[in-house]
């Protein structure tokens, strides 16, 4: 009689043993599964309700970002107070909390607030918090709310007070021993690269329900709060140009003079819709970081008609942080800004004008002495005698002498040379080589003595009178005004006329 071998039976009886086990696992591991989720559910359920049911805290008035100074420990008990967001000059603001949710069954809420760094991983910052909410020294504000009564706090009084840099440490470490790390980052980095100048304030939330057990909510955190003494993150300000207008071709010098900014951390921008161009300058024409020497950049449009108006803004680099804009005025291009040209223009129009006219009498005045007597033969119209007289008692003396250009003469003045052309002793006078004596003498007279010149005058014709008439009346207008023109230059300055080389004989009125 064989037997098996002991290994094949002791295979086959493990395999035997080891099936009915393997079942068994099997089963209680799917059993223990579903047991497992479904007091997963339960716990998850429990946990969604829980959570559902827990109030948060929100911040509904955020601190106003710039504006404030941090001030050391030495300048006095007081740090300012940070101001709200949405507060005016006229209606000021601080930052507030409001529990939100369902608050049935709470029984109070502490909120401990500290600062933290301003980029993320939020770690405690060494500044201060001080305030009436700030027990003494401790860095950090705590207040207790019964949001059965009052679901909001706002912050009065809270100041930033600033470490110097051999204390930072101390100051952490006081941190760390009030158990202050919201965010647990730990203590592993060190302060050389935390920002000074920004903080934010972080709001922690414990909340204890009426049955006395404590739950704490995540922490919250606020907008940033910059320093405003540091240049690195102070508010910008354009406080005021030497000019505000300039040409469009750009290159116009600007002194502007601003809050402290670092030389070489800004930039001047001007914009005018979708255009925008960089003031030119240097970092050395930033000066004591309060003024900027700088050139306007070309407008876009160079051939502008009207005045175009765009606004300046000084921009940090390294946050992008702009300052409220001013104006400033592009002008139409103008090739001669002084008006030289024009002025030039005006001036040689009236010297030529000028020119003209003294050309136009000169030629007018030397052209008269020039001219010589003739006796044409012919015959001159009635209307076309040489001068005229008023009718009166003394037609000499109102007899009156134009000049040469003058054709427009009176009726009345050649009525009284065609009466005098009737006298024969006048016609003697006229060829007597005495005449330019004899004429003048009688003009100064006046009327009494012109009458005194003809008193002994023959009134009756003389039988040669008409070869005198006839050779007398070929006399030219012209030429009868420069025979008296010639006569004037004997008389005395005060009778001679005006550069219109008129001649005009007082009359008995104007006596």
């Amino acid at each position: 009689m064989s037997h098996p071998p002991p290994s094949s039976a002791h295979h086959h009886h493990h395999h035997q043993a080891g099936s009915p086990r393997r079942g068994r696992a099997c089963r209680m591991t799917s059993k223990t599964a579903s047991t497992i989720s479904s007091m997963g559910r339960r716990g998850e359920a429990e946990m969604l309700e829980r959570v559902l049911e827990k109030p948060k805290l929100v911040v509904v008035e955020q601190p106003k970002e710039r504006g404030m100074r941090f001030r050391y420990e030495c300048e006095g008990r007081s740090a300012g107070s940070i101001l709200g967001a949405s507060g005016t000059e006229s209606n000021k603001t601080q930052p507030a909390i409001e529990i939100e949710g369902p608050v049935d069954h709470l029984k109070k809420v502490t909120v401990t607030v500290s600062l933290v760094t301003k980029d993320p991983p939020h770690r405690p910052h060494p500044h201060c918090l001080v305030g009436k909410d700030c027990p003494n020294r401790s860095g950090i504000c705590v207040v207790t709310l019964n949001p059965q009564s009052n679901r909001r706090h706002s912050f009065a009084n809270l100041g930033i007070q600033c470490v110097r840099r051999k204390e930072l440490d101390v100051s952490l470490q006081k941190r760390r021993s009030q158990n202050i790390d919201p965010f647990q980052t730990g203590h592993s980095k060190g302060i050389e690269d935390m920002d000074m100048n920004a903080v934010r304030l972080c709001f922690q939330c414990e909340l204890e329900w009426e049955d006395g057990t404590k739950d704490s909510l995540s922490p919250v955190v606020s907008n940033p709060i910059y320093d405003k003494k540091a240049t690195t993150t102070s508010q910008l300000k354009i406080s005021q140009l030497n000019q505000y207008r300039g040409p469009c071709t750009g290159k116009t010098e600007i002194y502007m003079l601003c809050d402290k900014v670092q030389k070489d951390d800004i930039e001047i921008i001007f914009r005018r819709g979708s255009w925008k161009a960089n003031g030119e300058f240097a970092q050395t024409d930033v000066h004591r970081q309060i003024a900027i020497v700088f050139k306007t950049p070309p407008y876009q449009d160079q051939d502008i008609i009207e005045e175009v108006d765009v606004s300046v803004t000084l921009r940090r680099l390294s946050d992008q942080m702009e300052s409220e804009p001013v104006n400033f005025t592009y002008l139409p291009y103008n090739s001669d800004p002084y008006e030289v040209k024009r002025k030039r223009k005006i001036k040689s129009d009236i010297s030529f004008q000028e020119k003209a006219n003294v050309t136009a009498e000169g030629a007018a005045s030397t052209s008269a002495p020039e001219q010589t007597f003739h006796f044409p033969h012919a015959v001159m119209s009635p209307s076309e005698r040489p001068c005229s007289a008023q009718p009166g008692p003394s037609t000499l003396g109102e007899m009156c002498y134009t000049e040469s250009q003058d054709s427009n003469m009176d009726t009345d003045d050649l009525a009284l040379i065609n009466q005098l052309l009737e006298l024969p002793v006048f016609m003697d006078m006229l060829s007597d080589e005495a005449i330019t004596s004899a004429i003048p003498s009688g003009f100064d007279q006046g009327p009494d003595g012109s009458q005194a010149f003809f008193a002994n005058m023959d009134a009756n014709r003389n039988q040669n009178f008409g070869l005198y008439t006839q050779d007398f009346s070929h006399y030219a207008d012209l030429q009868f005004n420069m025979l008296v023109n010639e006569n004037r230059n004997l008389q005395p300055p005060e009778t001679q006329a005006s550069p219109s080389n008129m001649v005009q004989v007082k009359i008995e009125d104007d006596l």
